[in-house]
């Protein structure tokens, strides 16, 4: 299995020596251009103390398999015109799907982390094997109808809760009611290869690291707020799973003296003050015309006064959770992901609420920022896990074995 620590990446056992160090030569090139796009092979070969030679060799292995691409060669300049190199992001793309608890987004993702194509997949009220079915049929008819020429890497799945990401199995969903969900079992062969599972939080976490606030540090806390809530920490560049795979589960702390029953027994959680459909039950008994967060955002939009109150007063629930994490760990920025990120305009009362409650106050309400608004970010951030193999090992994932969907 693939431990994110691992430099190799995706390989069953070791093969010989010269194999693993081609293999780590060929990762240390694509993250090196990844992160440096533009940059010319003796550059390259001086920065990772590699040969020219074996420069030249393993980005033309990368070129022929539509990893890396030549751009024109800058004007001027004497003797043999230098190279320029980036990722390409024309040829090659993963699927990202966000297995939501009533809809799943699937995304075709170029390795840029910009959606190429998406679709929503509708399946409330549906068991896993079904909207498995209903997921895998979407995202066959989009690679069809849009991949065109375009390789398919590999597929990025995360979803919410607790997830073994080494067993492929959906421990405890409790949004969709999904409980030890084989899921890597119900998708073996039906889509592209490698397939990786992971939770939100960390699937965020990863998307940061590569195209988001991991550009400005290593260094940070993630929070994920929809219908799932989570939390991710990393450390130097380093996502920290926990030991059975579950840090981050900050659902159930307890940010509210309101009297609002959780499943988990308690009163005043995160879950069930905060989450999305805590959103949308808080507008109901409102008497706001809302059935889901969607209808909660629009009305807010539109300046409807009672909405716009309801999701700032989730904002200050988030902010009080937000403060917690900031005691504990730390981190040089927290990053709010989902809802609120779709919303900004009211970003500013989890702000105060941060300032209020941590011990830093103010300067530790400066360290948070939001991350992507897009529809589609939870699609994406699963997508992105892929492109983290990807890097970690661009033969492995190139070498993958047919039909398998899954990285055992």
């Amino acid at each position: 299995m693939l431990e994110r620590d691992q430099a190799v990446g995706l390989r069953n056992g070791r093969g010989h020596r010269g194999d693993d160090l081609r293999r780590l030569n060929t990762a240390a090139v694509m993250k090196h251009v990844f992160h440096h796009p533009g940059t010319f092979r003796s550059e390259i070969a001086a920065q990772l103390g590699l040969s020219a030679a074996s420069v030249t060799n393993i980005t033309s292995v990368l070129i022929n398999d539509n990893l890396l691409e030549a751009l024109p060669s800058p004007v001027g300049g004497q003797g043999r015109p230098r190279v320029p190199l980036q990722v390409d992001h024309r040829s090659s793309a993963v699927l990202g799907i966000h297995l939501g608890p009533r809809t799943t987004g699937v995304v075709l993702m170029g390795l840029d982390g910009k959606e190429r194509a998406a679709v929503l997949v509708p399946h409330a009220g549906m068991g896993p094997g079904e909207s498995i079915d209903l997921v895998v049929a979407a995202a066959e008819n989009l690679v069809d109808t849009y991949a065109g020429t375009c390789t398919i890497l590999g597929t990025g799945i995360a979803t919410g809760g607790i997830v073994d990401r080494e067993a492929g199995i959906i421990v405890d969903n409790p949004s969709a009611g999904w409980q030890n969900v084989r899921v890597m079992d119900l998708l073996r062969g039906r889509l592209p290869s490698p397939v990786i599972l992971d939770n939100n939080a960390r699937a965020a976490a990863q998307s940061e690291l590569l195209y988001g606030n991991g550009r400005r540090t290593d260094d940070f806390v993630l929070m994920v707020i929809t219908a799932d809530i989570g939390s991710v920490m990393v450390d130097s560049g380093r996502i920290r799973s926990g030991f059975s795979q579950t840090a981050g589960q900050i659902a159930h702390l307890r940010v509210s003296d309101e009297p609002r029953e959780c499943p988990c027994g308690r009163t005043g959680c995160l879950a069930v003050m905060a989450s999305d459909d805590a959103v949308t039950r808080t507008a109901i008994e409102h008497g706001l015309p809302a059935r889901n967060i969607d209808e909660v955002l629009a009305l807010a939009s539109a300046g409807g006064a009672a909405a716009i109150e309801i999701l700032e007063q989730r904002n200050r629930y988030v902010g009080r959770a937000a403060s917690s994490l900031l005691d504990i760990h730390d981190p040089e920025l927290l990053v709010v992901a989902g809802t609120p990120a779709e919303t900004p305009a009211f970003f500013g009362s989890l702000i105060a609420e941060v300032g209020k409650y941590a011990h830093a106050g103010h300067g530790a309400a400066g360290r948070v920022v939001l991350s992507s608004d897009h529809v589609f970010s939870l699609s994406l951030f699963a997508g992105a896990t892929l492109v983290d193999a990807l890097l970690a090992d661009p033969l492995g994932v190139l070498g993958f074995g047919e039909g398998e969907g899954s990285l055992s």
